[in-house]
């Protein structure tokens, strides 16, 4: 069965395209136009997977407002058949299907989904059960983006921003919110007090309210984990929607919230219900998130290498891209973890006025015990360990590891264990773009859009 999985029209349009349970190829819609978030229908990534893999026979879609739109649309495209799934089960198939589980319990946070912001339930022999649902605006995906705006940031694209800020502050606010702004309990409910749709303002970054943000946000999260975990006495979770790229918060739920193993989607937002709508028909076998466009810029591992501990930042574009908005060593900027390159890296990145952000560090699962204390080891970045020792230092001595098998990617193993003999276990692996622009696609993005400075 051949399977067409589509996001648009809100932000992060994606398509992905399935056949007989493989996943053939996924990616957004900004890595083709250039324009980061493009919410438009993805048409030039729709075109891109039937150029490479033929027409389909559904095409699925996950948001009943738009549903008719989706219909016009997509009859421009494709011979296939348009099929309506649940906004959040697109949103937890898109976790559940990273994993081997049978049965497991389920969380989808986000700002909104066909009337819903949160949704907590049980996935068992492919059907989904839901346990407790959240009607918007009662929404933990909104009191986050209000925030962002009340920062001095934009909503539903720096959100990462604010939870690196949360490291420089102290909650000294977080007592106020949840007199003032929302109410939440040991039971699994929450409420926010006033209607945040028209935000709470605009000003400038303040590391103490950024602080208490992330600490009500975590501690509203491990209330329903903690609620969910007890209901269903399951101890694996998946969890999806734009709130689960919260690192840290996934983190601190992994630590307390009873659930020994958590999965979530490396495009956790809208984008991964591409995938995920299409996985509600058909569930694939998922094999890793390199699932977009191929291309290579010819820099082998031994190079690469060379000119890391030469002291060189240097730009990596090979194979598949990474489906979701974190850089995993095929569309990347490695480096070793010094001052002078972290100057540099600034520069390219542009970060002028951010610089105080932290950078991610890749090693080889091998290694990884040796510099960071892990509490789940994540191919995507999409959990916190902790710094123990060695060449790599951010504020808090936290870092949004990513630790890489030889099975997971070859080349990056390569290229780290050359470096480690070097004496460079860890490289900075951040992602190859320039600022306001998505991840470059092809050499061809990287060539016109970003620039490299000596």
């Amino acid at each position: 069965m051949k399977i067409l999985g589509v996001s648009s029209y809100h932000h992060d349009s994606a398509a992905a395209s399935l056949n007989n349970g493989l996943i053939q190829g996924a990616s957004q819609e900004e890595r083709f136009t250039r324009k980061k978030f493009d919410k438009s229908f993805p048409k030039n990534t729709i075109r891109w997977l039937r150029d490479q893999y033929d027409d389909w026979e559904f095409a699925a879609f996950y948001e009943e407002t738009t549903y008719n739109q989706f219909k016009t649309d997509i009859k421009q495209l494709t011979g296939a058949r348009p099929v309506l799934v649940d906004h959040h089960e697109a949103h937890a198939m898109s976790s559940i299907l990273t994993t081997d589980w049978t049965e497991c319990a389920i969380m989808v946070v986000d700002t909104v989904g066909n009337r819903y912001s949160t949704s907590l339930g049980v996935y068992k022999d492919g059907q989904i059960e839901w346990l407790k649902r959240f009607r918007y605006p009662n929404s933990i995906g909104l009191f986050y983006s209000s925030a962002t705006r009340l920062l001095g940031f934009v909503p539903l694209s720096d959100e990462c921003k604010v939870m690196s800020a949360a490291a420089y502050g102290t909650p000294k606010w977080a007592s106020w919110i949840n007199q003032k702004v929302v109410d939440y309990n040991a039971d699994g409910d929450y409420t926010f007090l006033h209607n945040l749709e028209r935000g709470v303002g605009t000003g400038t970054l303040d590391w103490d309210i950024a602080a208490s943000v992330q600490q009500v946000t975590q501690n509203i999260l491990l209330s329903l984990t903690t609620w969910l975990q007890k209901e269903t006495g399951l101890t694996n979770l998946a969890y999806a929607g734009g709130v689960a790229l919260n690192c840290v918060a996934n983190t601190y739920l992994l630590k307390n919230s009873g659930f020994k193993q958590i999965a979530i989607q490396p495009a956790a937002g809208d984008a991964g219900c591409a995938l995920g709508a299409a996985g509600l028909i058909t569930r694939p076998l998922w094999e890793n998130a390199y699932l977009g466009v191929s291309a290579n810029n010819n820099i082998s591992a031994d190079e690469c290498a060379d000119r890391i501990i030469k002291g060189e930042i240097v730009p990596v574009i090979q194979g598949r891209a990474e489906f979701g908005p974190r850089a995993l060593g095929n569309r990347s900027l490695l480096c070793a973890p010094t001052d002078d390159n972290i100057k540099k890296l600034n520069s390219i990145k542009m970060r002028d006025t951010d610089s105080w952000r932290p950078y991610a560090p890749v090693c080889q699962i091998e290694e990884a015990d040796n510099y960071f204390k892990v509490y789940q080891h994540s191919k995507e970045m999409l959990f916190v360990a902790d710094i123990l020792e060695g060449n790599f230092k951010t504020h808090d001595n936290t870092a949004r590891l990513q630790t890489v098998t030889g099975s997971s990617n070859a080349y990056l193993w390569k290229v780290l264990e050359k470096t480690r003999q070097y004496g460079y276990p860890i490289l900075i692996n951040t992602s190859l773009n320039a600022k306001g622009k998505p991840i470059v696609n092809t050499v061809d993005d990287f060539k016109r859009e970003v620039q490299l400075y000596d």
